[in-house]
């Protein structure tokens, strides 16, 4: 009862929040909502036993991240951590390493140091990490020997599970780069050292939960998605004769960490000129001029929950005549699209519709039918499956012709409802008198 007033309360807290418009609140999430999410697993896999593993080290240079599937279930971002899960039950123990002096006064107290922290998450117990071979030994030794592990790749803010797979295979090929993944060397010592245990991939039962998103995931990317889609909006806003590419993404960047916002969902892509014909252009400093085309492809990380947002301008204000047929034909190929991502429609039909808005404005090519979003920017899912409530994808088609350094993408973060799609994105203009007067109104102020 305490779990759930507590819950409560800090669900109202963040609805006054949002409601008084105060825009530099984070939402974060209540520890009711791990707890069902491992008993939702568990009831998912039946039976045997689910050992998931959070990060061992941290990433350099950047705010520590933890895995992505071990803080969907766990809430935890202690290092070096891992959960192990009995099916059906849901019952879950948490296991940490012991820390030194010197660790708790660098980087503070895990949850195993100071039990009070960990102690509202709803694990059975949360004990030493030493005790974790034993643990899966026993496993191996019960009538229920399946030990479900992430057999499949992990996935980062930016980076997905294919593209890690694909990264491994283009290493293989270099002289010393077939160091096996975490993950597959974790499977190989379990199977060498306990030979008994039936080892399984969990990874398709943790992909069906993450694509539907709940209540509270929601809200966050609803909050997600009108802060970055302001940093974008003042982006355009940045636009100055001359300007630098590095100018327009460090206006955003501010405005998302002013805001709350833990990180990129991505490394901003901010391409003028020559340069937009680059899909992931990440160098951001070159120097743009009137005729340019300018293509941002930005958003943020808050709460683990990224959007993904792209916008097309021209830094003087007007479109070429070409500049313009292309914009004209993304923007209707994108919103045909949006339109038709109802309960049950499926990502094959509005690509064909996207494709038909191509044929009717003469460009060649076809429309993307867009990407799942969440934990990561390109994200876990099915992309055979029909629309669901509670799926999020970004739609983004594009038109372009490298020879006339034409490249227009127009992006939007929506989510699939029962009433219909809804635009979390909704807050940078996008229709052309919109964003030309944004632009216009730049020049104007003498940028």
């Amino acid at each position: 009862m305490r779990r759930q007033a507590a819950a409560l309360a800090l669900a109202v807290t963040a609805g006054a929040v949002l409601a008084a418009g105060l825009s530099a609140a984070r939402l974060g999430y209540p520890p009711e909502e791990f707890i069902g999410r491992r008993q939702a697993l568990a009831r998912a896999v039946g039976s045997g036993t689910v050992v998931l593993f959070g990060r061992t080290e941290a990433q350099a240079g950047i705010r520590f991240r933890q895995d992505n599937d071990f803080y969907y279930f766990t809430g935890n971002e202690d290092l070096n951590a891992a959960m192990v899960l009995e099916a059906p039950s849901g019952s879950a123990t948490l296991y940490l390493p012991r820390q030194t002096a010197s660790e708790i006064r660098a980087h503070g107290k895990n949850w195993l140091t100071d039990a009070g922290l960990g102690k509202p998450w709803g694990f059975a117990a949360i004990r030493p990490l030493d005790d974790l071979p034993l643990a899966v030994a026993r496993v191996a030794g019960s009538a229920d020997s399946r030990l479900w592990l992430r057999l499949a790749a992990g996935d980062e803010a930016d980076v997905n599970r294919s593209e890690h797979a694909t990264s491994l295979a283009r290493r293989l090929v270099n002289l010393g780069g077939t160091t096996l993944s975490e993950d597959a060397s974790r499977a190989a010592y379990i199977r060498s050292h306990f030979p008994a245990l039936q080892v399984a991939d969990v990874t398709p039962f943790i992909d069906r939960m993450r694509t539907i998103k709940s209540a509270r995931e929601i809200a966050v990317l609803r909050e997600n998605g009108r802060i970055s889609a302001e940093a974008i909006r003042r982006a355009i806003l940045a636009t100055r004769r001359n300007g630098f590419e590095y100018e327009i993404e460090a206006e955003a960047t501010y405005w998302l960490l002013r805001n709350g916002v833990q990180g990129n969902a991505f490394p901003a892509i901010v391409g003028s000129g020559p340069n937009v014909n680059v899909w992931h252009y990440f160098t951001n400093g070159r120097q743009y001029e009137d005729g340019d085309l300018i293509v941002m492809d930005y958003g943020g990380a808050l709460d683990y929950l990224a959007v993904d947002i792209t916008r097309t301008w021209p830094v003087s204000g007007t479109f070429t005549p070409d500049q313009l047929k292309a914009y004209e034909c993304a923007l209707a190929a994108q919103k045909a699209i949006i339109a038709a991502m109802t309960v049950g429609a499926t990502r094959a039909e509005t690509r064909a519709i996207g494709e038909a808005v191509y044929k009717q404005h003469g460009v060649p090519g076809g429309a993307s039918a867009g990407h799942y979003v969440g934990m990561s920017t390109h994200d876990v899912g099915d992309a055979s499956l029909p629309f669901r409530a509670g799926m999020v994808l970004a739609v983004e088609p594009i038109v372009e012709d490298a020879s006339k350094q034409i490249h227009v993408r127009i992006e939007d973060t929506v989510l699939i409802t029962e009433q219909g799609p809804e635009v979390l994105t909704s807050g940078v203009p996008k229709e052309i008198d919109d964003v030309l007067a944004l632009v216009r109104q730049a020049r104007a102020a003498g940028r």
